[in-house]
């Protein structure tokens, strides 16, 4: 079995002590390798992600998770050197494993921060949602949030809609019991507002990016709602901060 050229296999980037890890399968190495390369790389993106949501709450407490990961991937690199393509294949699989026992790690500790700091340490109803929402959005009279989006758009409305001021409004959103139900209609109304059909070549590449932020914020402000059963609010939070991180990467942001 041929050696890993470890070198053009692996390319490990760290700055500081925040991980900007890629592993990128380049010469040497066969399809398994390119594909746990990419599953790798993958847990790191968004280890990573969750590590700098925990740092930008918990300072401390991020950088040491941070660290966690930053030390896998140097124990990578070791244990990739002069491997066969066998013995690659468990190192990577083995690094995964413990890169995703990280980001565990760190939602747990997210669970317990954004309590605090997102939630004031107590569990939110109905009648906090104003004090939830902040810049989010409004309450109505009518049980009804109107949005505050990066992007809006504008719906040719009713013939009917003179008889209601707010028909047809795609900022309005009507507030559902449990409030994971509300969050769902917001969620799928903003990624109405920044789908294909919707956003246009003049379209501000950083509203594109504040959607997800918001939508990543609102996340948070509906695990207020589940104490003890947060994690799944918490991980939509991550995996729409990783969104948004990743369109910063690809575009050139600029303020018009």
């Amino acid at each position: 079995m041929r050696k890993v050229i470890i070198i053009t296999l692996t390319i490990f980037a760290l700055s500081s002590s925040l991980s900007q890890a890629q592993i990128i399968p380049i010469i040497g190495g066969s399809i398994l390798l390119d594909k746990a390369g990419k599953e790798v790389r993958d847990s790191i993106d968004a280890a990573r992600e969750a590590g700098l949501a925990l740092l930008d709450r918990a300072n401390e407490v991020g950088r040491q998770r941070l660290d966690q990961i930053d030390a896998i991937l140097k124990n990578t690199v070791g244990g990739l050197l002069g491997q066969t393509e066998e013995s690659a294949l468990k190192v990577l699989a083995q690094a995964k494993k413990d890169i995703d026992a990280v980001r565990e790690s760190i939602f747990s500790d997210l669970k317990s921060v954004i309590w605090q700091a997102e939630c004031a340490g107590k569990r939110f109803v109905l009648s906090d949602l104003q004090e939830a929402l902040g810049g989010l959005g409004s309450i109505l009279n009518t049980h009804q949030i109107r949005l505050s989006p990066p992007i809006s758009i504008v719906e040719q409305r009713a013939w009917y809609c003179r008889l209601w001021w707010w028909c047809d409004d795609p900022n309005i959103i009507e507030i559902k019991e449990p409030f994971g139900d509300t969050y769902i209609l917001v969620r799928d109304r903003m990624e109405t507002f920044i789908s294909s059909q919707n956003i246009q070549e003049t379209t501000p590449a950083h509203r594109i990016v504040g959607t997800y932020e918001y939508l990543s914020a609102f996340a948070l402000k509906t695990s207020c709602f589940y104490p003890g059963s947060s994690d799944a609010w918490n991980r939509e939070s991550i995996k729409y901060r990783e969104m948004a991180h990743k369109w910063r990467q690809v575009v050139n942001i600029a303020i018009e």
